[in-house]
């Protein structure tokens, strides 16, 4: 303390000149931090400008008034889409008492059953696939869209008899969430129920959940359907179904089995020389005149390998009750 007495002025300027120094570590570090921010943020915007400029179209004034002017095109045409969908829509469902959804499933049933009239063509206690119902009453909230899907399933049964189809197999019909209490999902109040994929291959990255609670543009109607009938009147109803300007059908499964054998090459894609009483010579096809030396092929044969014999179809399709969901924004 003597010294520092003694020295008053030398003190005084050690401290000042310490209290300088502090000063300026503490300003140069905290420039030094703020030129790595700022070298920071440069950067950033250098990358941002590069990945603009890289973009097609770049983002300039005209290309933006060009890309409004494409969304404004796609939001029409998306507009007319959904009126196109929703003409499929039944202008209304109104619920009915059980017991007259119950004597209008009675009376389908009956005219599908009409227009079947060989032995077992279709199924022993045939009902529409409304077989739960035979003997009890649906819920009375549930009746306007059951009545939407019975209508739908008479349709379909209606266009596989037109087509030419004479033998239904089976017929089986998901429920619908309005049978049992529950929400459409995607709806609102819907339970919420996560679909996990399979487990990945080790160094393969996971696939996304997909969660059913997503909002659809229309609620789903699973029929499956099986029936045997020749080619021509499969492609028939096929082209039918596909055409239908009052219900929408999704095929999402199709399976067409040839029951027949498909002859190999060689002899067997030759026609057989059956025995006649006209001795062992080839049998013509009336309205045929092979050349001299060549095989008489059989129709049958060419049937089988055609499809012209009787096939065996499944199909598993989703009839579509497209929902009255909000038109998009329009830009102006």
């Amino acid at each position: 303390m003597t010294w520092f007495k003694e020295n008053k002025f030398l003190a005084g300027l050690i401290a000042i000149t310490v209290l300088l120094a502090a000063l300026i570590i503490f300003f140069g570090l905290k420039a030094g931090s703020s030129l790595e921010e700022v070298q920071a943020q440069v950067a950033a915007d250098e990358a941002s400008v590069k990945k603009a400029k890289s973009l097609n179209p770049f983002p300039n004034p005209d290309n933006a008034k060009a890309k409004e002017e494409s969304l404004k095109l796609v939001i029409v045409k998306a507009n007319e889409a959904r009126e196109m969908l929703l003409a499929f829509r039944p202008e209304k469902m109104e619920n009915i008492p059980g017991k007259d959804f119950s004597a209008n499933l009675t009376s389908t049933v009956d005219r599908v059953k009409s227009l079947y009239t060989l032995e077992k063509a279709i199924p022993s206690g045939f009902n529409l696939g409304f077989e739960t119902y035979s003997g009890s009453l649906p819920r009375e909230e549930a009746t306007g869209v059951l009545s939407y899907q019975l209508g739908a399933l008479e349709y379909l049964l209606t266009q596989l008899a037109e087509s030419g189809v004479k033998k239904v197999e089976n017929l089986y019909r998901e429920k619908l969430p309005a049978e049992t209490g529950e929400k459409w999902p995607g709806e609102p109040g819907a339970k919420r129920v996560v679909v996990k994929r399979k487990r990945p291959v080790p160094g393969v990255p996971a696939p996304p959940k997909f969660d059913t609670n997503t909002p659809s543009i229309a609620h789903r109607m699973p029929v499956e359907l099986t029936f045997r009938a020749p080619e021509p009147a499969v492609r028939e109803f096929l082209t039918r179904i596909a055409n239908s300007e009052q219900y929408f059908f999704e095929t999402r499964i199709a399976r067409i089995l040839n029951p027949s054998p498909i002859p190999s090459a060689g002899k067997a894609a030759s026609a057989p020389k059956p025995k006649s009483d006209f001795g062992d010579g080839p049998i013509v096809i009336e309205g045929d005149e092979p050349a001299e030396g060549e095989p008489v092929e059989s129709v049958k044969i060419l049937d089988k390998v055609s499809g012209g014999d009787e096939l065996v179809v499944f199909l598993r399709a989703d009839l579509l009750l497209f929902t009255e969901t909000e038109t998009l924004p329009e830009l102006k």
